[in-house]
C-alpha cells in the first residue's frame, strides 16, 4: 500500500512538472546567455544568426530559422544542442548542454517559444560600463552631514539610503589606530603610538597620524608588497646557476617600486617606466630598473609562453583585461578578436632582456641591472592558428594595434634613436669608474702577491742554501772578489776591447745594432779566474733569425771557446751551452734549456764555472747545469751577439766562493734540493707578469673607452682612426703581458709535471711561448678590432641560443612600440587604467573590490557596486596627478574606514539586508597575510631591522630581522614561516587567499621564531616605568599586543592564569624571578595566538 501511494505521488509530480511552463528567462534565455551569446550575440554572429532574443533566434541566420515555434523536433537550433555527433552539436566547445537544460528549450520550442514582447537585445560589448571613459559623477549630499565631508562617505550615505541599512559607529582610536598603521606601514602602533594618538583631541588628530604613515619609509614597502602581487614580482629561479625564469638581481625591481610609492611618483609614470623606460629614459639607470616588469617574464625555455604570459599579464594587472582568451580565437565574451591577441603581442616581440653593470661591480653573478631592451627590431608576429605555436599563419605579419573598441587619443609608433650610451652600456662613465676601480684593487692584490712570493723565494733560497736568483744575500756573497762591474753609462776603454759589431753607447746603455750570420764581440780587457761567476743583464731587441745573445769565455782564436747564451729564435728560444774544440762547434742536447727569451723585455744571463762544471740561471732561474767533455784551458772572456740587436745594461765579474754549491747534470728534473727554489723563482715571475698585465690595463681600459666614445659620435674621422689604433695596441700590451704570465705558468707546470706528463707539458709550454711571441709581434701592427668595455650582458634568449650571438652588439634603435603602448595606456581617456587601480587600492583597504573581479572588468566579470563611486575615485585619482597617497588619505580618513567592524548591535535590518556587507555599513575584518604576522611579531619584540632595499635574503636565513618582502621569494623558494599564512603565488596573484589552517596556530604556538619573540616582547612590556603588578602588565600586553583595552573580566581572567602558571611552575624548584617571566611570556604567547592578533579589525 506505501509503495503504491509513492509511485502515485511521482506520477502526480510528472504531471504537474509536465503542465508547468517554461520560465523563458530563467530556463532558456539564461542558458542561451551563457553558452550561446558568445558565438550567437552582440559581440558576434556565427552565420549570421543572432538569439540574444526570441524573435531573432526565429528570424533566422544564413541557414533559414533557428526556432519553428510549437516544433522542437523540426527547429535547426534543438537539433544541434541534441546532436550526439561531435561535429554537429552546438556549442562546439566544451560540455554539452545539461539534459535538463535540453529538455527545458524543448518545452519551451513546443509551447511555442514565447518571449516578452519587450525583450530586448543583447547591449553593444562597446558600451559595457567599463569600456566607456569614467565620468566624474556628482557627489550626492548624505541625510548626516558628518557623511558629506568626504565624497567616499557620501556615495558610501546613498547607498546605504537606497538599501535601508544603517551604518555602524567609529570604532574604538586604538583599534582604528592599528587598522590604518598595518594598512598603510604594515606595522602595529606601539605602546608610545597609541598614548599619542588617545591623548591628541584635536580636530587634525586623525590627519595627523595619516600624514606621518604615509610619509613613513614603511609605507613603499608594505604597499610595495601589494603590488609586488598584483605585478607578479618573483625573484629566479632555475636549475643551480642556470636561470630559467624571471632574472637574477631582480630586487632592484623591487627597490623602485618601494622607492616611487615613497615618493608618491604618479601611477601612470610608473606604468610607463615599467612598460618602456628604456626608451624613455634610456640613460637613466634609476627608471631602468622598472623594466624589470618585463624581465621578471623571462622565460627560457619557450619563447611563447614567455610573450604569453607578458600579454596575459600586463592586460590583467594594467587593464583588467583577459586578453588571454583570445590566443585560441576570437574572445568569447570582450570584443578582443584573435587577430587583436597577438597584434598586443607584437608591441612586446622585440624585447629581450639583458643585466646592466651596475653599483661598480663587474661580475654579473654577484649584482647588475636586470632589464627589458628591443633587441630583434625585425622579428615578425604571426597570428598561431587555434594558438598553436607550431602552426603559424606566415602569410600574414601582424603589426602592433590596439583594440578598435579601446581607442583613445592620437596613437603612434614612432622608432627611438637612443643615445650611445644605451646601445653601448661601455660608454657610461660609471662603467669606466668600474673597471678603473677594478682594476686598480686587482693590482694591489697583484702587488700583495709579489711581495708574498719573494718572500717565499727567500725562503726558498736559505733553505735549499743556493744562491740562484740576484735577490739572494745569505752571507756568503762576501767571499766573491769583484773584477768588473759595469753598467755600461759610460764607455769604460779600460775595461773592454770592440772586436767585431756595431756598437755605441746611447741614452746611458750600450746598443749593438749588427744583425746578420755574423758575431759581434765585446772583449773584456781583464782576465777571468779560473771558477768565476758572470752575470749580464741586457734587452733583446731584434735580429733577423736567431737573436742570441751571451758569454764566450776560455777563448783562442777560431779552435777554442766555451759559451752560455739565450737565443730568442722564434721556432724555439732557449739557454744553451756550447763549446768550440778543435774548431769544432757543439751544441749538446743536454745543455738546452726550452725559455722563453722574449724580445723588448730585460733578461739576465747568469752563468757560475767551477772547473769542467757550467750553471746557467735565466732572470734568477736556475736552467742549465753542464760538465764539459774535456779539460779546460786559459783564455779571455767575451760578451757575443750573433744575428742579434740588443742593448746592454750591466754587467758583472766575481770570483766564485768556494762555499758556494753549483748543481751537478741531472737526467730530467731539477734536483730536488733546487727545485723549490726554482718553483719560487717561477712564482715570482708569474707574479711580476701578471702585475705587468694588470699595470697596463687602466691605460687600455681609458683607451677603449676613448675609441667606442669617438667611434659613437663621429666612425669616418681620422681622430676616431687615431684613438682606436691607440685603442687596440693599448689592449695588445695587456694581451702580451697576459701571454707572459702563461708562459711563466707553463714553466712551473713543467717543472712540477710527473714524466708521464712531460710531454703533454712541454707542448702546452711550446705553445704559450707561441702565443707570446705572437702578442708581441702583434702590439705594432694595425688593427682596427679591439673589445669595448663590457657594460651589460644579454640573457640567453633560449637554451638553443650560443654565447656568440650572445655577445652581438646591442641595436642603436627601440621600436617606440612599448612607448606607444605606455601613452595609449595612461591616457586620460583609457577606460580601464585608472579604475583598475583605483579598485585594487580599495580592495585592499576594505577587503573587498568595487569590482569582485579584479582582473576581468570585461562582460564576463562581475559589475562594480557602486559605480559611480569607483569612477568618481577614478577621475579624482587622474585629476589628482595620479597620486596614489591622495586616494589613500581619502578612503582611510573617511567615516566609511573609521567604522567598527563589529556586527554587535548593528540594525536588524543590517543583517536581513546585507549579511555579507556588500554596502558598507560596517569595516570588514580582515585576515591578515604572511607578511605582516612575520613583520609584526618582530616590530612588538623591538627586532625588526627597518633597513631598506638590497639583494633577497635567502630563505634558510631564519634568524634574519629585516622585513618578509625582503626574502628570496620564487617559484622554487619559499621561507617557511611565511608559506603557512597564504603567501603570494609567483605565478598568479591578483588577490590573495585567505584560509584558516591547523598549520598557522601551530606556527605561532611552537614556532621557534614566536617563542623567541613572545619572551623578548613580555621583556618590552614589562621594561616600562608603571607596570609593577600583574594587572598593569595584563593591561599593558593587551595594548601592545592587540590594540585594544582589556576588559575586567579579560584582565581577571589573565592574572589568575599567570598566578596559576607560577604555582605551577615554581612547585618542584622555587625561582621567582624565573617563573614571574615566564608567566609573562605565556601571557603574550596566547595574546598573540589570539584571533585578534592576525586580524585586522
Amino acid at each position: 500500500m506505501t509503495l503504491l501511494f509513492h509511485q502515485l505521488m511521482l506520477l502526480i509530480a510528472g504531471l504537474v512538472q509536465a503542465d508547468d511552463a517554461v520560465d523563458y528567462q530563467t530556463q532558456v534565455r539564461h542558458v542561451f546567455q551563457a553558452r550561446c551569446f558568445a558565438c550567437h550575440g552582440a559581440l558576434k554572429q556565427e552565420s549570421g544568426l543572432r538569439i540574444d532574443t526570441a524573435a531573432s533566434a526565429i528570424g533566422g541566420g544564413d541557414s533559414g530559422p533557428a526556432i519553428v515555434p510549437g516544433d522542437a523536433a523540426g527547429s535547426e537550433l534543438f537539433k544541434r544542442i541534441s546532436a550526439s555527433d561531435l561535429a554537429e552539436r552546438m556549442p562546439p566547445e566544451g560540455e554539452a548542454l545539461e539534459p535538463e537544460q535540453i529538455d527545458a528549450i524543448r518545452r519551451w520550442i513546443n509551447e511555442g517559444a514565447k518571449a516578452p514582447a519587450d525583450e530586448a537585445p543583447e547591449s553593444d560589448p562597446r558600451d559595457h560600463w567599463a569600456f566607456r571613459p569614467p565620468v566624474r559623477s556628482a557627489v550626492p549630499q548624505a541625510k548626516e552631514a558628518a557623511w558629506n565631508a568626504n565624497p567616499i562617505d557620501a556615495f558610501i550615505a546613498a547607498s546605504h539610503e537606497r538599501h535601508g541599512v544603517t551604518p555602524q559607529p567609529a570604532a574604538d582610536k586604538r583599534i582604528w589606530l592599528r587598522r590604518v598603521s598595518v594598512d598603510l606601514i604594515g606595522l602595529p602602533p606601539t605602546l608610545d603610538e597609541q598614548s599619542v594618538f588617545i591623548n591628541d583631541t584635536s580636530p587634525d588628530a586623525y590627519n595627523t597620524v595619516v600624514a606621518k604613515l604615509l610619509a613613513s619609509p614603511q609605507y613603499g614597502e608594505r604597499w610595495g608588497r601589494h603590488w609586488m602581487d598584483i605585478w607578479r614580482y618573483s625573484d629566479w629561479w632555475g636549475l643551480g646557476a642556470e636561470v630559467r625564469n624571471s632574472q637574477k638581481h631582480i630586487w632592484h625591481w623591487r627597490d623602485w617600486i618601494i622607492e616611487a610609492l615613497n615618493s608618491d611618483k604618479a601611477y601612470d609614470q610608473m606604468l610607463r617606466e615599467m612598460l618602456a623606460a628604456d626608451e624613455l629614459y634610456p640613460s637613466d639607470p634609476d627608471r631602468l630598473r622598472a623594466s624589470g616588469f618585463l624581465a621578471r617574464q623571462y622565460f627560457k625555455f619557450n619563447r611563447t609562453s614567455w610573450m604569453d604570459e607578458t600579454v596575459q599579464h600586463t592586460s590583467k594587472a594594467f587593464l583588467g583585461l583577459t586578453f588571454n582568451c583570445a590566443k585560441c580565437h576570437d574572445h568569447k565574451y570582450d570584443p578582443i578578436s584573435h587577430v587583436d591577441y597577438y597584434q598586443m603581442r607584437a608591441f612586446f616581440e622585440p624585447y629581450q632582456v639583458r643585466t646592466d653593470l651596475v653599483g661598480g661591480e663587474l661580475d654579473f653573478e654577484k649584482d647588475g641591472l636586470p632589464r627589458a631592451f628591443d633587441c630583434n627590431l625585425d622579428t615578425p608576429t604571426y597570428l598561431h592558428i587555434r594558438g598553436d605555436d607550431r602552426n603559424p599563419d606566415t602569410a600574414h605579419v601582424l603589426h602592433p594595434a590596439i583594440p578598435k573598441f579601446l581607442a583613445c587619443g592620437e596613437f603612434s609608433i614612432t622608432p627611438v634613436a637612443l643615445p650611445a650610451e644605451a646601445w653601448n652600456p661601455g660608454l657610461r662613465q660609471s662603467v669606466i669608474d668600474a673597471h678603473l676601480q677594478a682594476a686598480e684593487r686587482q693590482i694591489e692584490v697583484a702587488r700583495k702577491t709579489l711581495v708574498a712570493a719573494k718572500e717565499k723565494l727567500a725562503a726558498a733560497q736559505e733553505s735549499a742554501n743556493a744562491d740562484v736568483a740576484k735577490s739572494v744575500a745569505d752571507g756568503r756573497a762576501d767571499e766573491a772578489r769583484v773584477i768588473v762591474s759595469d753598467d755600461f753609462s759610460v764607455a769604460r776603454p779600460e775595461f773592454w776591447e770592440q772586436r767585431s759589431g756595431n756598437w755605441k753607447y746611447t741614452d746611458g746603455h750600450l746598443v749593438q745594432s749588427q744583425t746578420g750570420s755574423t758575431r759581434a764581440t765585446l772583449r773584456l780587457i781583464a782576465k777571468p779566474p779560473q771558477d768565476f761567476q758572470a752575470t749580464l743583464k741586457y734587452v733583446p731587441t731584434g735580429g733577423d733569425v736567431w737573436k742570441s745573445v751571451g758569454i764566450a769565455f776560455d777563448v783562442e782564436g777560431d779552435s777554442q771557446e766555451v759559451m752560455a747564451y739565450l737565443s730568442s729564435y722564434a721556432g724555439g728560444p732557449k739557454a744553451q751551452v756550447s763549446f768550440l774544440q778543435d774548431g769544432k762547434q757543439s751544441y749538446p742536447p743536454d745543455a738546452a734549456e726550452s725559455r722563453m727569451i722574449a724580445l723588448n723585455m730585460p733578461h739576465e744571463l747568469t752563468i757560475r764555472v767551477r772547473g769542467t762544471l757550467i750553471n746557467v740561471a735565466v732572470d734568477g732561474m736556475h736552467s742549465v747545469a753542464y760538465r764539459l767533455p774535456f779539460a779546460r784551458r786559459d783564455g779571455p772572456l767575451d760578451l757575443i751577439t750573433f744575428d742579434a740587436q740588443a742593448t746592454f745594461l750591466s754587467f758583472t765579474l766575481t770570483s766564485l766562493p768556494e762555499t758556494m754549491d753549483l748543481q751537478e747534470p741531472a737526467v730530467g728534473r731539477t734536483s730536488d734540493k733546487l727545485l723549490p727554489v726554482d718553483q719560487a723563482v717561477l712564482a715570482v715571475r708569474i707574479a711580476e707578469a701578471a702585475l705587468e698585465k694588470l699595470e697596463a690595463e687602466p691605460a687600455s681600459i681609458q683607451a677603449r673607452s676613448a675609441a667606442d666614445r669617438a667611434m659613437a659620435e663621429n666612425p669616418d674621422g681620422p681622430e676616431s682612426q687615431r684613438l682606436v689604433a691607440a685603442a687596440v695596441k693599448a689592449e695588445r700590451i695587456v694581451a702580451a703581458a697576459a701571454a707572459a704570465e702563461s708562459v711563466y705558468s707553463a714553466e712551473l707546470n713543467l717543472l712540477q709535471a710527473t714524466d708521464e706528463k712531460r710531454g703533454e707539458t712541454e707542448t702546452k709550454l711550446a705553445d704559450a711561448r707561441k702565443t707570446l711571441e705572437a702578442a708581441r709581434a702583434a702590439i705594432d701592427m694595425p688593427g682596427s678590432s679591439y673589445a669595448s668595455l663590457k657594460g651589460s650582458l644579454k640573457t640567453l634568449e633560449s637554451n638553443l641560443e650560443t654565447e656568440e650571438s650572445r655577445s652581438k652588439p646591442f641595436p642603436k634603435t627601440s621600436t617606440g612600440r612599448r612607448t606607444a603602448l605606455a601613452h595609449w595606456m595612461t591616457h586620460r581617456d583609457n577606460p580601464l587604467t585608472a579604475r583598475v587601480a583605483v579598485n585594487h587600492i580599495w580592495a585592499r583597504h576594505f577587503g573587498t573590490p568595487l569590482v569582485p573581479t579584479v582582473f576581468d572588468f570585461g562582460r564576463k566579470g562581475l559589475p562594480p557596486t557602486h559605480p559611480e563611486l569607483l569612477d568618481w575615485l577614478a577621475v579624482e585619482f587622474i585629476e589628482s596627478g595620479w597620486s596614489m597617497k591622495h586616494i589613500h588619505h581619502l578612503i582611510v580618513t573617511s567615516n566609511t574606514y573609521r567604522m567598527t567592524s563589529t556586527r554587535s548591535g548593528a540594525a536588524e535590518a543590517n543583517q536581513k539586508t546585507d549579511g555579507d556587507n556588500r554596502w558598507y555599513w560596517r569595516t570588514n575584518p580582515i585576515r591578515m597575510e604572511a607578511q605582516l604576522v612575520r613583520d609584526g611579531l618582530l616590530h612588538l619584540a623591538g627586532e625588526l631591522d627597518l633597513t631598506l632595499g638590497g639583494p633577497s635574503i635567502p630563505v634558510s636565513d631564519e634568524k634574519s630581522r629585516r622585513r618578509s618582502l625582503y626574502y628570496v621569494h620564487s617559484h622554487n623558494e619559499h621561507q617557511k614561516f611565511l608559506s603557512m599564512f597564504d603567501d603570494a603565488s609567483v605565478l598568479e596573484c591578483y588577490r590573495r587567499a585567505d584560509s584558516i589552517v591547523p598549520q598557522q596556530a601551530l606556527a605561532l604556538e611552537n614556532s621557534e621564531l614566536a617563542s623567541e619573540l613572545a619572551l623578548k616582547i613580555a621583556a618590552q612590556v614589562s621594561a616600562m616605568s608603571d607596570i609593577n603588578t600583574d594587572e598593569a602588565f595584563v593591561r599593558a600586553a593587551f595594548q601592545a599586543v592587540l590594540s585594544v583595552d582589556a576588559n575586567e573580566q579579560e584582565v581577571a581572567a589573565s592574572v589568575a592564569a599567570m598566578q596559576e602558571f607560577r604555582s605551577l611552575a615554581a612547585a618542584p624548584a622555587p625561582a621567582p624571578d624565573g617563573t614571574a617571566t615566564k608567566a609573562r611570556t605565556m601571557l603574550i604567547h596566547a595574546l598573540i595566538n589570539h584571533n585578534d592578533f592576525v586580524t585586522i579589525r
